[in-house]
């Protein structure tokens, strides 16, 4: 393997878009003249048994990390491996020790020291034979 394509093993670029069933995103690299990847795979909690699901908003800030290439596939055979915050989008929370999933329309999962809030815009659905509240 030679240093060109070390270098294009883990790259940072911009979600351009996201095709939610497939659980994928292309992904523009602007220190590559904008160039544009093939549907990149998104890393998720589990895929199997459990199963987790979210796919970045178009915009946001992601680290990609690309298989080595010696058929010549360029940037197509890769994944998204996560998205980081960064000055001008900083993190939701202060507190290392706390836990959220903030959603744009407002809504809130946080986890706090043993406390969980839940926090939502229009409604919340909770479905179980047998909910005890107390």
């Amino acid at each position: 393997m030679d240093t060109s394509q070390l270098k294009n093993m883990v790259r940072v670029g911009i979600v351009s878009s996201v095709n939610g069933p497939a659980c994928t995103a292309r992904v523009t690299f602007p220190d590559k003249d904008n160039m544009v990847s093939a549907e990149l795979p998104v890393l998720q909690l589990g895929s199997y048994g459990t199963k987790g699901y979210c796919v970045p908003e178009v915009n946001t800030k992601v680290v990609c990390l690309f298989l080595p290439n010696p058929s010549g596939n360029g940037m197509n055979a890769g994944f998204i491996i996560g998205a980081y915050y960064s000055g001008d989008k900083p993190p939701a929370e202060s507190d290392a020790s706390v836990r959220s999933v903030r959603f744009p329309d407002g809504s809130l999962i946080q986890y706090d020291n043993g406390t969980i809030t839940i926090s939502a815009a229009k409604k919340i659905v909770l479905k179980a034979p047998v909910i005890n509240i107390n």
